[in-house]
């Protein structure tokens, strides 16, 4: 959905390379459509190259250039590839949106080495490898730029079931923080992003939003009472691409209606 807001276009003439963003219902679909809003050309990336046709006719629609990069981010030379294209493609990449991450739902003592291996390798090295190459495509180009990670919510804290996707996302404060230390000499930004209960087509197996009443009690254990859009994680990444996060590094944000805080609440 475009916001009125927007009408400014904050980033017109930026290019943006978000990754997973191929699924309509997902958070990085909700990045990308809100990076466009303000203007940006948009790299748009999905390990499911069936997606992005559709990706690629959504952001087009809303006046600016795609590209659909089709690529697994836990494969380094994939990766490398997809910063290639977008670069032949658009000469440029100003703002990387490293979004890509899986989850599986299991108590630790059931985890399974699959399970454990993909979530490290999609949301740990995932995440290396693309912000790896931002930044080296960002100094190339020598004018800064910004890279802002999705993480979690759960970065910040704890729940059950998930202790291994938990446990990547919690990873991000001090990876992030590294990255703003050795990059900000550059003029590169790096920031992360904290959301909460967001109805994403990721979160569609959690074991607690299998029936309308569990989706409800979700919505009542946030303070807001609602949960949360995948455009409005998209608008939190445009606050840190844009001129408003000139001065903002090593940073996290989480995006939650209060869920970080409802324990407190009444």
């Amino acid at each position: 959905m475009a916001n009125d807001t927007t009408s400014t276009k904050r980033l017109r003439g930026k290019v943006a390379l978000v990754t997973g963003a191929g699924d309509p219902r997902s958070i990085g679909r909700g990045i990308a459509q809100a990076l466009a809003d303000e203007g940006a050309h948009v790299a748009i990336n999905d390990v499911r190259a069936d997606w992005l046709p559709e990706a690629v006719s959504d952001l087009e629609a809303r006046d600016v250039r795609a590209l659909a990069v089709p690529a697994d981010v836990s494969d380094v030379a994939q990766v490398e590839a997809m910063f290639q294209a977008a670069v032949e493609t658009f000469g440029r990449v100003d703002i990387v949106a490293s979004n890509a991450g899986v989850i599986r739902w299991e108590h630790f003592l059931d985890v399974t080495p699959a399970n454990l291996r993909l979530v490290v390798d999609v949301n740990l090295k995932g995440n290396v490898y693309v912000c790896r190459a931002a930044a080296r495509q960002m100094i190339a180009q020598g004018e800064g730029g910004r890279i802002i990670i999705t993480s979690s919510v759960q970065a910040s804290m704890h729940f059950p079931i998930t202790p291994i996707y938990g446990a990547t996302k919690h990873a991000m404060f001090p990876f992030v923080g590294a990255l703003a230390l050795e990059l900000g000499p550059h003029n590169i930004t790096v920031n992360h992003i904290g959301p909460g209960w967001v109805r994403s087509a990721l979160n569609d197996p959690a074991p607690g939003q299998q029936t309308d009443e569990d989706i409800e009690a979700n919505r009542q254990s946030v303070p807001l009472k609602r949960d949360g859009l995948p455009y409005e994680m998209g608008r939190a990444v445009v606050y840190y691409a844009s001129s408003d996060g000139d001065y903002v590094t090593g940073t996290y944000l989480r995006i939650d209606g209060g869920l970080g805080i409802s324990k407190y609440s009444p």
